[in-house]
């Protein structure tokens, strides 16, 4: 269900932008003002303008969303505050803990609202670290600042 709802978010929001892109372009007379004079081939270019976005908010969460590993060494008391402190600065705040796993979520507004509130991160322990989960784009970068910050410790 959650796969529906990401791809259905993606295809508003590309057609969001599609629309504001085609309407800047009228405003500034750059293109005319019906479907007809803006698209070649009129509604029918629209339809598959539409098709090609479903296909690709389709697919975008299976290529977009994912787990990834994140390597830390010595029990959870001890890097626990460091992973908190970490994500904090990066813009994260501690959503919910449920024994050694953790959630994060963006703490702005205005940045959940451009992550289309898909920003939350989990942090599943597992032997050796943690399996962290969510936007791979938003993970990896988490990842690599952590695994950075705990090798030099």
């Amino acid at each position: 269900m959650k796969y529906i709802v990401r791809a259905l978010k993606y295809f508003v929001y590309l057609s969001l932008i599609l629309v504001v892109f085609v309407f800047a372009l009228s405003l500034f007379g750059l293109v005319g003002n019906s479907v007809d004079q803006i698209f070649k081939g009129g509604t029918e270019s629209v339809w598959k303008i539409l098709g090609i976005m479903a296909v690709f908010s389709a697919f975008y969460p299976a290529l977009g969303y994912g787990r990834r590993r994140l390597m830390t060494p010595g029990a959870f008391s001890e890097i626990r505050d460091g992973i908190v402190s970490a994500m904090a600065e990066r813009g994260y705040e501690l959503e919910k803990e449920d024994g050694e796993n953790l959630s994060f979520r963006l703490r702005g507004k205005v940045q959940r609202l451009l992550h289309m509130y898909e920003d939350r991160l989990v942090f599943t322990r597992c032997m050796g670290g943690f399996d962290v989960e969510g936007r791979i784009r938003d993970s990896v970068r988490v990842i690599s600042s952590l695994e950075y910050r705990f090798k030099g410790e």
